[in-house]
């Protein structure tokens, strides 16, 4: 177990870490990444959270999944709506960087960036259904890729949602106000991929003083084979000893 992070008079240094991608297919890979979590002290932390991924796996139907994402809320971690297929379905939309962002990155995961604002809002009222059935509350909204439209802003409030992660802020849905948190973290992807992110990984640590919150994010697929995830997890055993782990809900309205 980690060392507490330091204390000072200054309000202390906070971190986000999210779990991505929790669904039935992943549920192996997200045991062992909350397993390690609990090794480094991280709790509270956000998982996020996909109802019907590639449109059949069911995360209502597996039992011990659903066990966990209960007992981490009630453990006072955070669930997040995660999309709801976290699959395209059509052409991309959006603006031209968004779309060849998710060309170069998101693979066939853009979902939001695929879907007029009627059928956006019927995936997310889907969404939310599945999560309130089992028990689970879920007050924001991550896009797959973190990529969507402009209107998917309108959609998310329209349902009662309280926020909106993209990959550089947290938008409060409810003022408009958008605050730019700086993120670092194992995608899950390919070598050259993770080979960006790992830059921007030592960027961000060497500066790190600078920024009063951060986000971390781990995707499962790879988690327990691949050196970037290992570089992650040790990244976050030295924010550990500096940072209080928290949710979005925190920052928001702690």
């Amino acid at each position: 177990m980690s060392q507490a992070p330091n204390r000072s008079s200054a309000a202390p240094a906070r971190m986000v870490v999210s779990v991505h991608d929790v669904a039935p297919s992943s549920a192996r890979d997200v045991r062992w990444l909350l397993d390690r979590l609990d090794e480094i002290g991280v709790a509270p932390r956000v998982l996020k959270a996909i109802p019907l991924e590639g449109g059949t796996d069911r995360l209502e139907r597996d039992a011990a999944l659903v066990d966990l994402l209960q007992r981490e809320s009630a453990a006072g971690s955070e669930i997040v709506l995660h999309g709801f297929t976290h699959r395209a379905s059509g052409r991309l939309r959006g603006s031209a960087a968004s779309r060849l962002r998710a060309r170069l990155s998101a693979g066939d995961s853009a979902e939001f960036l695929t879907l007029a604002p009627t059928q956006a809002a019927e995936r997310v009222a889907a969404g939310r259904a599945v999560l309130d059935r089992i028990g689970l509350d879920a007050a924001g909204f991550c896009a797959p890729g973190w990529l969507s439209t402009p209107e998917l802003d309108g959609v998310l409030a329209a349902a009662g949602f309280r926020y909106l992660l993209t990959f550089a802020s947290l938008r409060d849905l409810r003022t408009g106000r958008a605050r730019s948190i700086p993120a670092l973290g194992y995608m899950g992807a390919g070598r050259a991929q993770e080979g960006l992110v790992g830059i921007e990984r030592r960027l961000l640590l060497a500066g790190r003083r600078a920024f009063p919150v951060l986000r971390v994010f781990l995707h499962p697929s790879g988690a327990r084979q691949e050196p970037a995830c290992r570089a992650t997890l040790r990244a976050l055993e030295a924010l550990r000893r500096e940072r209080r782990p928290v949710t979005y809900a925190d920052l928001l309205y702690g």
